[in-house]
């Protein structure tokens, strides 16, 4: 569909089939260069992301905060997860090893700050 490879696409569609296919439905109808951008943005949210962590910023500031509210919106390219689900992704970012090791790359302890940064964004917007 993409330029964009993605290892995990097999894995998504069979867990997920409904959110894969809406996924797909949104991402096939970016141009080559709105999608770069969405990509671009995944990178720049989880290097803010990780600034702030290294800054001291709790999960629950309202720096953090809008750096969520921001992941948030990114995540909504792909699709419109409920509450639960968003939780959901966070818990998969630190129980996953992929995912993990992702974040951890940006700094050690980010998939669980971005986790209880989720948490928190949910409880404070969108519940």
């Amino acid at each position: 569909m993409t330029d964009f490879p993605n290892p995990f696409e097999e894995e998504a569609e069979q867990k997920w089939p409904d959110a894969f296919a809406e996924s797909q439905r949104r991402l096939s109808s970016l141009t080559g260069e709105e999608l770069e951008a969405v990509f671009e943005e995944g990178t720049s949210i989880s290097q803010d992301l990780a600034t702030a962590l290294l800054e001291g910023h709790s999960a629950d500031s309202q720096k953090v905060n809008g750096l969520i509210g921001r992941h948030y919106q990114w995540i909504c390219n792909f699709w419109s997860p409920t509450p639960e689900a968003y939780i959901g992704l966070g818990q998969m970012y630190v129980e996953d090893p992929r995912f993990n090791a992702h974040y951890e790359e940006f700094t050690p302890g980010l998939a669980a700050f971005i986790a209880l940064a989720i948490e928190e964004y949910v409880a404070d917007s969108l519940t």
